[in-house]
């Protein structure tokens, strides 16, 4: 005890003297820095003056004219003082953080009458003036200032008053008041002064007083003293609970949290009725802090869950939409959760699990499309985050939970998360209740979860497939309602399906030995390729988004022929080699690998004047420039690798070959450009 004294005795003697060090400071550093402003207006305002009227003293006047208007100035200066001096007028306080209705005037203080007022502020400006030798600010006459530019010097430092006086140090008294509330509590406590009832009964009769005391200065228009005390009522109410429940077993967990239910609505309507965000979000953190600290050894599992989820709606639905209520409501229910579920969760709880997270799901998917259907409110960066977040959380938790046991239904799941997310896009479209950003982010997850069934519920080749049909599907989308985001989806599902077709479905050299071309591999790799060629192809409508057109059709025109190439490659080499592996003589096994490369030769050649010739027919230059990329590539293949490893039989054939489809292209290119020249 005695040393709890003299700590108590040691803070405050090095706040008194940290006070007595810093407050003199900032009062000197404010006061400077209001001198230099008004100063500066001052010389601002004289430099602004007319020239004198011909009543005004004239800048000619001698000497003895100028010491004979300074003295009846200064006689009138001392005359005003003392009527001042006499009748001790009252000057309100600019600081106060109530509204004036009123001057406030004590009972005996009489009017001042407005001439006197006016040489009040002569005076008061006399007193900072440094005088001139320019004789016309002499005058008599009594320039008025407007009053937008009075203090304009002094509104900074007027502001750092402000919040110094009324917010920090506000907030720093309850928390010290709270400080000094423990530190008395527990002193009396320790010396069996008060009770375990009486404990919680003063902790409560504390919170109580403050919440009142918060209303009252509410009525008063005290906005911001009036949230503080609220604050710090709530916070020692929720305390208070928490002390009669899980520390003192004062109440069972059901009357706990009928109270707190009770406390966080009260919290809420304070907030809603002072529009005082600070409060709600107060409200809010000790909403969830309540579970936590009101604990016990028994699992309420069906209470907490249905305790969150009003929290979830009263944050939603029944408070203002303030920016961080949403997300702050979102993040505790899932940390709550996931607190409980570490702990507590057993299979026999999966259906009470997966309601409660259904419900969650919904209660934030249904506030966001009320919003747009009711209030017409434009959706926020926070309302787009939680748009895209929600979903996906539901679903990793659902799939968590159920894919051990119904993997068969986790695509019909994601199907469904897809349709929900669509019709709800085609509702707020329908009453004109949303932006092109919250469509597109809405349409957006309905087609990622169409991708995710895809793997989900297919198996190898099917992949590839569904997410090549879907890029297509999604590009024509794009083009139709001219949205560059939409296309762009398009492209990066289209990457995915290209990267799992050469990198997971491309077969290795140890193939077994299969149909050409009538077989899994081919047959899916013609529809991806399909699908590459039918984009480029959209982009020829008419109807078609003119804007990077040829770009982007050239660029799904290039990446379809080198696929259908990679492809056709992989087709006739693997299919020699799986020849060559089953053979049971060497001789054999080297024939067949001679054959491959012979035919993938002779496939490259007729693959590149197959490009030639659509080149001259489309009139395409890309193709043509391909088609002679490829034979290129072509005529160093069987320089290099042709003449070292053929026989002379297969050499003839693959020179034959590539020569005569090289004659070919060559005369095509005399015949076009020829007619060209002929034309011009």
């Amino acid at each position: 005890m005695d040393q709890l004294i003299i700590l108590l005795l040691l803070l405050l003697v090095v706040a008194a003297v940290v006070s007595a060090i810093i407050l003199p400071i900032i009062a000197l550093i404010i006061a400077l820095r209001s001198r230099k402003k008004i100063s500066e207006e001052v010389s601002r305002l004289r430099a602004a003056q007319p020239s004198p009227t011909p009543g005004e003293i004239s800048p000619h006047v001698s000497d003895s004219g100028l010491l004979a208007a300074i003295g009846q100035l200064n006689t009138r200066v001392e005359n005003l003082e003392a009527a001042l001096t006499a009748h001790s007028i009252r000057i309100p306080d600019a600081g106060n953080d109530r509204t004036p209705t009123q001057p406030e005037l004590t009972a005996t203080e009489p009017s001042v009458p407005s001439a006197a007022a006016a040489a009040l502020v002569e005076t008061a400006a006399s007193r900072h003036y440094v005088p001139s030798p320019d004789l016309a600010e002499l005058r008599p006459s009594v320039t008025r200032v407007p009053s937008s530019t009075v203090g304009v010097g002094t509104v900074h430092a007027e502001q750092i008053e402000s919040i110094i006086g009324r917010r920090w140090l506000g907030w720093a008294a309850v928390a010290l008041i709270l400080f000094a509330a423990a530190f008395f509590l527990k002193y009396a406590f320790d010396n069996r002064w008060i009770g375990e009832l009486g404990r919680v009964a003063s902790g409560v009769g504390a919170g109580v007083i403050m919440v009142v005391l918060g209303f009252k200065y509410y009525r008063y228009r005290w906005r911001i003293f009036s949230q503080i005390l609220t604050a710090g009522g709530i916070v020692l109410l929720y305390l208070s609970a928490y002390a009669a429940f899980g520390y003192y077993h004062l109440a069972t967990q059901k009357t706990a949290f009928v109270y707190l239910a009770l406390l966080v609505a009260e919290a809420a309507g304070l907030a809603y009725l002072y529009d005082a965000p600070a409060i709600a979000i107060m409200a809010l953190v000790g909403g969830f802090l309540a579970p936590i600290l009101l604990r016990s050894d028994r699992d309420q599992y069906r209470s907490l869950f249905g305790y969150i989820a009003a929290l979830d709606i009263g944050a939603l639905a029944l408070l203002k939409h303030w920016t961080g209520l949403s997300s702050l409501a979102f993040t505790g229910t899932h940390l709550l959760f996931w607190l409980w579920y570490d702990s507590n969760y057993h299979p026999r709880k999966l259906g009470a699990v997966m309601f409660f997270q259904f419900a969650v799901f919904l209660v934030f998917l249904l506030a966001h499309v009320g919003r747009q259907l009711v209030g017409r409110q434009s959706a926020t960066l926070e309302d787009l985050g939680l748009l895209l977040i929600n979903p996906f959380v539901f679903f990793a938790t659902a799939y968590h939970l159920l894919n051990a046991n119904h993997h068969e239904w986790m695509g019909v799941f994601a199907i469904g998360m897809a349709l929900l997310y669509a019709g709800s896009t085609k509702i707020l479209l329908s009453r004109s209740a949303t932006n092109r950003s919250e469509a597109l982010s809405m349409i957006a997850v309905a087609l990622t979860f169409v991708t995710i069934a895809t793997p989900i519920q297919l198996q190898s080749n099917w992949i590839t497939i569904a997410w090549a049909v879907e890029a297509l599907v999604m590009f024509w989308a794009g083009l139709e309602i001219r949205s560059q985001r939409l296309r762009a989806l398009a492209y990066t599902l289209f990457g995915l399906a290209l990267v799992r077709l050469v990198f997971w479905d491309t077969p290795g050299v140890s193939r077994p030995i299969f149909m050409p071309v009538f077989n899994k591999y081919f047959l899916s790799s013609l529809v991806v390729t399909g699908c590459l060629f039918t984009a480029s192809a959209l982009y020829r409508r008419p109807s078609a988004e003119k804007r990077f057109t040829s770009k982007s059709q050239l660029a799904l025109l290039l990446v379809a022929i080198t696929i259908l190439w990679f492809v056709m490659s992989v087709e006739t080499y693997t299919f020699f080699a799986a020849r060559a592996a089953a053979q049971k003589l060497a001789e054999d096994a080297d024939h067949e690998r001679w054959l491959g490369q012979m035919g993938l030769s002779v496939m490259w050649s007729i693959f590149a004047g197959t490009l030639a010739a659509a080149g001259f027919v489309r009139r395409s230059a890309a193709v043509r420039w391909a088609s002679l990329a490829l034979f290129t590539l072509t005529v160093i293949k069987a320089m290099l690798v042709d003449i070292a490893q053929l026989q002379q039989l297969y050499r003839v054939i693959v020179f034959f070959v590539l020569g005569v489809l090289l004659l070919v292209v060559a005369w095509g290119y005399h015949k076009a450009f020829h007619s060209r020249e002929s034309a011009k």
